[in-house]
Parts: structure tokens; sequence; C-alpha cells
């Protein structure tokens, strides 16, 4: 009986050309992922802001302002409107109480 001959080990060279890309490719990862967590990267996020804000100019600031201001007043017509319910919540609760006590008396 014939065995089948054995399969020839992989070029070394071969097979060095396959995995450096793959190699360059997890290092340069690790390397952009180390610059995007250090003060380095933080210096870049901090230098592309500057350069938003400085490109849209004090339009965008005056706007942030009055959307803050408008948000801040419909808060506060929001915090009236919660208060408002709550004392009529109250009124009712003391309502049905006082109905439920005359009922509990007058069947006595």
């Amino acid at each position: 009986m014939q065995y089948p001959p054995f399969p020839q080990p992989p070029d070394l060279n071969y097979v060095i050309h396959q995995v450096t890309p793959l190699a360059v490719l997890a290092m340069t990862f690790v390397g952009v992922r180390w610059v995007f967590r250090s003060p380095i990267g933080e210096a870049i996020a901090e230098r592309i802001r500057m350069r938003v804000r400085g490109r849209w100019g004090e339009s965008a600031a005056g706007e942030e302002g009055h959307r803050v201001t408008a948000l801040e007043e419909h808060v506060s017509q929001l915090q009236a409107q919660l208060s408002e319910l709550a004392e009529r919540v109250d009124f009712a609760e003391r309502l049905l109480a006082e109905r439920g006590e005359r009922k509990l008396g007058a069947g006595q």
C-alpha cells in the first residue's frame, strides 16, 4: 500500500509576505489608539475644537446663548405647570378623602 506524500512545508518567504501586512496593520492600529488616548491626542482634539469655534465665529456662540435662554424659559414654564398640577392633585385627594369620610359617617 502506498501512502500519499506528506505536504511540503510552506515556503518561509511566502509566509512572511502574507503575514507582514497584517502585522503592520495591527501595529498601526495600536499606535493610533495610543496617540488618541494620550495627552497628545487630547491636544489635537482641543485644537480641532478651537478651529471649529473660530470658523463659526461668534454667531454660533450667540445662537447657543439664545438657545440656552429659550430652554431655561421652557424649563421654568414646565416647573410652574408641575407645581400647579401638584396643587390640583392635593385638592382632589382632599375632596375624595372628605367624601369618603362623609359616606362612612352617614352609614353609622
